[in-house]
């Protein structure tokens, strides 16, 4: 890539460490995580839950 194209890049491209934007997207993305974990954790929960159930009725049903 060409050398002189770097002082075109944004900030995403090439973060100042110290600039408050780059601080501001680094927490973005974590917060962003956050949510992802948050809602594959409640479709994991919901999943457990389902089959908790299932077998909680094919017991019952042995009986």
């Amino acid at each position: 890539m060409n050398a002189s194209l770097f002082q075109f890049a944004c900030a995403t491209c090439r973060p100042d460490p110290g600039s408050v934007m780059a601080q501001a997207q680094d927490l973005a993305v974590l917060v962003m995580l956050g949510f992802l974990a948050l809602g594959m954790g409640a479709v994991g929960l919901i999943f457990f839950n389902f089959v908790r159930k299932q077998n909680r009725l094919s017991a019952d049903a042995q009986f």
